[in-house]
């Protein structure tokens, strides 16, 4: 998220005009999903995608026109992504319908909102970026977990669209090593933030992980769990270098309200910490929310395939 409103606020910062397209909601079947995004500068630069084929095809030529043009007022369109029926067509005939906002950002007026919102997107904050015909705003807010990331209200011919600017796929790897590295190169291409904590500051995983948001040092992975940023939102995974490790680790997460907690092992292992969990006081039903072992059953065995079969499972629990 934070890369495509840094590369759109670049264009504006050397004062090109850009084209914001979003998609504000979507039925089941529709290529372009809730919170797809595409831009594009008078360079010609397109970034990201609201669905690809035919429809983004001719949106983008009617952009070129608009850029020269200089001139556009904000709007809202429905297409729908078959041949025949009511409702405009998008020229697809994939499934559902998508509902496209179109905004042109101007460099003197919408750069000062936009470099708010890539602000707030860097320092990992709160925040809600609102778009209605006549402005863009962004706002510093307070978490609302209960509330729609993203949500479009048409009321009477007005529109109103807002983001939350908080990315909520968020990780906590307990664990530095080579599976915590290939796991974190994996949730951060899914558009993840990713926390890391270890307990040696010397491993050489350590350094090489440039995809998570943060890697900390802790004396004892109990504490790591204390450490972890809206754990409402963050699903954690351990996999530390050993069985005594990885018991301290969940005693940390057990009693947080995470959507997701599971650890790396055999079975013979998982028997092990589960054991060692319940004689320091986990209750059975604590026990019962972990993933153990955590990953779908795909035969993986290298740090690589072990991160697709994580992945994978945090994907469809998510969905769930």
């Amino acid at each position: 998220m934070k890369s495509f409103w840094s590369a759109l606020v670049h264009h504006l910062q050397h004062g090109h005009h850009v084209f914001l397209a979003l998609v504000a909601e979507h039925t089941q079947g529709s290529p372009g999903t809730t919170g797809a995004k595409l831009f594009m500068s008078e360079s010609g630069e397109v970034v990201g995608t609201i669905g690809g084929g035919i429809m983004e095809y001719t949106l983008v030529e009617r952009v070129r026109q608009i850029l020269q043009q200089k001139d556009f007022q904000p709007e809202i369109q429905t297409l729908y992504h078959r041949a025949s029926g009511p409702g405009e067509k998008s020229g697809m005939i994939c499934a559902g319908s998508q509902t496209n906002l179109y905004y042109l950002c101007r460099p003197q007026i919408e750069r000062l909102p936009l470099e708010k919102a890539v602000s707030i997107i860097e320092k990992d904050l709160a925040g809600v970026l609102s778009i209605s015909p006549s402005e863009i705003s962004v706002a510093e807010t307070s978490l609302i977990a209960a509330k729609p990331v993203i949500q479009l209200t048409q009321t009477k011919g007005k529109w109103v669209y807002t983001q939350q600017l908080l990315n909520r796929r968020r990780i906590a790897i307990l664990g530095g090593g080579h599976c915590a590295l290939a796991l974190s190169r994996v949730m951060h291409q899914l558009d993840y933030t990713v926390q890391v904590f270890e307990t040696r500051p010397e491993v050489a995983t350590i350094t090489q992980n440039t995809y998570a948001r943060s890697v900390q040092v802790v004396e004892d992975y109990q504490m790591a769990g204390s450490l972890i940023r809206f754990p409402e939102l963050t699903c954690a995974v351990v996999m530390t270098t050993d069985f005594p490790s990885d018991v301290r680790a969940l005693l940390g997460l057990v009693s947080l309200p995470l959507p997701f907690i599971g650890v790396m092992g055999s079975a013979a292992k998982i028997a092990k910490i589960f054991e060692q969990l319940h004689q320091a006081g986990v209750t059975a039903k604590a026990l019962e929310r972990l993933y153990a072992p955590v990953g779908l059953p795909i035969g993986s065995h290298t740090p690589e395939e072990i991160a697709i079969s994580v992945a994978a499972q945090i994907l469809r629990e998510r969905r769930r």
